[in-house]
């Protein structure tokens, strides 16, 4: 089911970011589904002083929206390479810049860790993730990767290890998501 935007949805994931320090799961079609509403709203805005207000309002709160989302991602990122714990919630958009800032960070810390003398760790980096929306909750359990996962919620999504992921969708606790 499509969620209809309105000024009110929109400041209450404002009002959900600010209070978590989590990424709060938005829609994976959130921001397409902001671009349409932003642009029935310049319309309006066009012929009516009160929609050109709203409207500013809106991109005011869809920046800060994004602005919030874009520092965990990048924060959670650094989490990422340093402790393998991978998070949820992210729109495809987002897990593009998530993937982007861990690659830039595992080489950063490739650098460091052969100026220190330890070794490459290049065989743990082989498992292959997918992501899943998990479709109730699940406690935190760890992965073939042997890293911590967990606990989930339902309707989060997650980047998991492909065989983890496997189980959970063939017990039918969680579904593929599509790529």
């Amino acid at each position: 089911m499509e969620e209809i935007i309105t000024f009110e949805y929109i400041r209450e994931a404002q009002r959900a970011e600010m209070k978590s320090q989590q990424l709060c799961n938005l829609p994976e079609d959130f921001f397409e589904n902001i671009k349409s509403y932003l642009e029935q709203k310049r319309e309006l805005a066009k012929k009516n002083e009160d929609a050109m207000i709203e409207l500013r309002n809106a991109e005011r709160i869809i920046e800060d929206i994004y602005n919030r989302r874009e520092s965990k991602i990048v924060s959670l990122a650094l989490l990422s390479v340093r402790t393998g714990i991978i998070p949820a919630n992210m729109t495809r958009n987002e897990r593009e810049l998530f993937d982007y800032v861990v690659k830039g960070l595992k080489s950063s810390r490739s650098f460091v860790d052969r100026l220190l003398g330890k070794k490459d760790k290049k065989a743990k980096d082989d498992v292959e993730y997918v992501e899943i929306e998990f479709l109730e909750d699940i406690e935190e359990f760890v992965g073939i990767d042997l890293k911590k996962l967990g606990p989930y919620n339902k309707g989060d999504k997650a980047l998991i290890p492909k065989n983890n992921a496997e189980l959970l969708v063939k017990s039918g606790k969680a579904i593929k998501v599509n790529e």
